[in-house]
């Protein structure tokens, strides 16, 4: 561990501190009936509001994407903040004596867990495993796009075609904490680990109620911790069914069904990819909490944040837009069957927030294109007996959840999340969107519907503790300490699975390495990072021909890590994005005819065709290529090279 990292960490905090209070006013105004004011809420909305402003400008065509756009942005932010101010008096920015104590602990909470996850990525901070490189060259492609929609790094001459604003948030904090992009990448991931930290804490808190502060926080932190630390059941199962835990495999808990996908946020921050549904983590939460506060005062502006944040999971991670769109669904029915006269409110607040989610998403939407080939039925379903190893924990919570709370003043969300929950579980034993994955086609709709339904059952577990804890809640004390036993224990055992995972993954916290992302290239491919750092300080707009490489392998570094285009990256992951392989085969056919073909005159066409300026001839190439060297040289001159690597420029 050095001193430039934990200043880099402390920048961090203290900048995103000033995102916070430069969102202070505001929140405090509109959020003045949450215990906290809405505090918990500053960091999310300022960072959120800057970057959509930016985003819709840019997609305007205005070059606002830059570094000067986004300070002037926050400038106009600030100014906005001092109006209100000599507006209202001071008190706009006072924090009530009332709350001090729990903004004291969303700090805390912030704080470590900014700092501890930043500290734990720096036992590993190298992007080159899992899909590290595509998520890190979206963000490249932001950071090096003024305008909209960016250049897709694997694609010369095409946008990005996938749901990564996610990716482009995170090109505007990297921006506003000033820090180089392999840095930011971890940071961003400490950075949800901290507001998650706080929202969750919040949102258990909120289902908790006000009638016992202490109860309150230990709830609120047990809910933080269950969602973003714990694992899931299958952690209890294995240590019954073993006696212990010699021989456990912590993926094992995400790959437990066969042929799907079932990770949870723990797992995720273990891996470290910076994925839609990890990047839309905070945005979730934050939705659930505004719904928590409508559902008390059913304002319209809380109807257009919530239209907003669904318009931003629309463009971060589309499925979580169905699934909460399926927890507005649940709600307003069990509000109409509570009382029928609540239609029209709800009528309303669906209109607002389509309204508001059309306006938000519809430039993004003008330049995607779907890459969904429809539902399909199952055909091959979970065993019961698997299920249960699973998710029996969360299932069980939920059930006490809704039978303590029972005709609480929660009642409703409560219901709403565990029967969310439960059907969330229950869908992919069903119907799955289909997509390329055919020997596993369930996979992705299980990953991203069980994914929700864990965050759920994680906040119901602080709930449920709250009031468990909380003696003003008058229940049998038979159940209090039965239902306490049964949570008590599941936590415990859920809380196993981030002790063996993040020492597993991180080598034991033995080998502290930096925060920076890419200094494993300086050891494991030399020679492609001198062509990164050549290619980042010569781009001149003109894209770069590269070996076309397979989905998690080392190929593509170059086009990733330096932020110019290559014609083609990796062939999966171009498959999935473009609907097709057809496009893919065209060009892979092209960048060999580059390499190895005879003809100088049709190279110079392909060449043309995608705007090529670099031709790169390393390692890769000359494993996947039987390079024609006497033909390359005729298309310019070499400008750069290193051992056996070498960089042309096409004149």
């Amino acid at each position: 561990m050095t001193n430039v990292d934990l200043l880099i960490i402390l920048k961090t905090y203290a900048i995103s501190l000033g995102l916070q209070l430069l969102g202070w006013p505001w929140v405090k105004k509109i959020f003045d009936k949450m215990p906290d004011k809405g505090w918990c809420l500053g960091r999310i909305f300022t960072s959120l509001l800057a970057a959509l402003i930016i985003w819709q400008l840019a997609f305007l065509g205005l070059p606002a994407n830059t570094t000067q756009g986004i300070w002037a942005l926050l400038g106009v932010l600030a100014m906005v903040d001092l109006w209100l101010v000599i507006k209202n008096g001071g008190g706009v920015i006072d924090i009530p004596r009332g709350i001090s104590k729990l903004v004291s602990i969303e700090e805390y909470l912030f704080l470590v867990g900014l700092g501890g996850m930043a500290l734990i990525r720096g036992f590993a901070p190298s992007l080159d495993s899992l899909e590290k490189f595509m998520d890190f060259g979206f963000v490249n492609q932001y950071l090096n796009s003024p305008t909209l929609p960016a250049r897709d790094m694997w694609q010369a001459g095409q946008s990005i075609n996938y749901y990564s604003f996610g990716h482009f948030w995170t090109s505007t904090l990297i921006r506003i904490w000033g820090v180089v992009p392999a840095i930011g990448y971890n940071l961003m991931l400490a950075f949800i680990f901290g507001v998650a930290m706080n929202l969750v804490f919040m949102a258990s808190f909120l289902l908790i109620g006000k009638r016992n502060s202490r109860a309150g926080v230990v709830g609120g932190v047990v809910g933080a911790l269950s969602v973003l630390l714990a694992g899931n059941s299958h952690v209890i199962w294995y240590m019954v069914k073993n006696h212990g835990l010699t021989g456990y495999w912590y993926a094992e808990a995400t790959r437990f069904i066969y042929n799907t996908i079932h990770e949870f946020p723990s797992y995720s921050f273990v891996v470290s990819d910076l994925h839609g549904h990890v990047l839309d983590i905070p945005i979730v939460l934050t939705f659930l909490i505004v719904m928590f506060v409508w559902l008390k005062n059913r304002k319209i502006v809380y109807e257009v944040i919530m239209g907003v944040l669904f318009g931003v999971m629309m463009m971060t991670n589309t499925w979580d837009v169905a699934v909460y769109g399926l927890v507005a669904v649940i709600l307003a029915v069990l509000l109409i069957v509570e009382n029928p006269h609540e239609v029209k409110n709800i009528l309303r607040a669906v209109l607002v927030m389509i309204l508001a989610m059309s306006v938000v998403a519809l430039p993004w939407w003008l330049t995607f294109r779907a890459i969904s080939n429809g539902i399909g039925i199952v055909t091959l379903r979970s065993p019961l007996w698997q299920l249960a190893v699973l998710w029996g924990g969360g299932l069980i919570i939920s059930v006490v959840a809704v039978i303590t709370e029972g005709r609480g003043e929660n009642r409703l969300a409560i219901r709403t999340l565990a029967l969310a929950s439960l059907l969330l579980i229950v869908i992919p034993e069903f119907i799955y969107a289909k997509d390329i994955y055919t020997t596993y086609p369930r996979a992705n709709t299980m990953f991203k519907l069980t994914y929700q339904a864990f965050i759920m059952m994680g906040i119901l577990a602080g709930a449920v503790w709250g009031k468990l804890l909380d003696r003003e809640v008058k229940m049998p004390k038979i159940w209090r300490f039965g239902a306490f036993f049964l949570v008590f224990w599941i936590f415990v055992g859920t809380m196993v699975f981030p002790f063996k995972a993040f020492p597993t993954y991180y080598g034991n916290f033995e080998n502290y390495q930096g925060l920076n992302g890419e200094l494993w290239m300086e050891t494991k491919i030399p020679e492609n990072y001198g062509a990164v750092l050549y290619l980042r300080n010569n781009n001149d707009g003109k894209n770069l021909v590269e070996a076309v490489g397979d989905s998690y392998t080392l190929f593509n570094a170059v086009s990733v890590f330096s932020g110019v285009p290559s014609i083609e990256g990796w062939r999966v992951h171009e498959w999935l994005w473009r609907g097709g392989y057809d496009v893919v085969a065209e060009r892979e056919a092209d960048v060999r005819e580059i390499y190895q073909g005879s003809s100088v005159e049709k190279t110079k066409e392909i060449l043309k065709k995608y705007n090529v300026g670099w031709i790169l001839i390393g390692q890769d190439e000359k494993i996947s290529y039987k390079i024609n060297e006497e033909k390359l040289w005729q298309l310019g001159k070499m400008v750069w090279s290193q051992g056996e690597t070498y960089i042309i420029k096409v004149e």
